[in-house]
């Protein structure tokens, strides 16, 4: 089985690092708060929408009811 964590993009990565910077494992945060955490690393809101599903679809993020969460690394 292949880790899906080796695969991403050194810009998913960027924008993991970004979110991780801004918020902690316990918190939970909104597409809006994380769309305006990455417009301030010049990630427009269109790529950030596919950053964050990739980080969704790789386990580095989870959403329930709207609300995402980092997960433990």
């Amino acid at each position: 089985m292949t880790d899906d964590r080796r695969s991403l993009s050194p810009l998913t990565y960027e924008a993991y690092d970004a979110l991780t910077a801004v918020f902690d494992q316990d918190e939970t945060f909104t597409r809006e708060q994380a769309y305006t955490s990455l417009s301030e690393q010049d990630i427009d809101q269109v790529t950030a929408d596919d950053l964050l599903q990739m980080l969704l679809d790789r386990g580095y993020l989870y959403e329930v009811e709207g609300e995402l969460r980092i997960t433990g690394e």
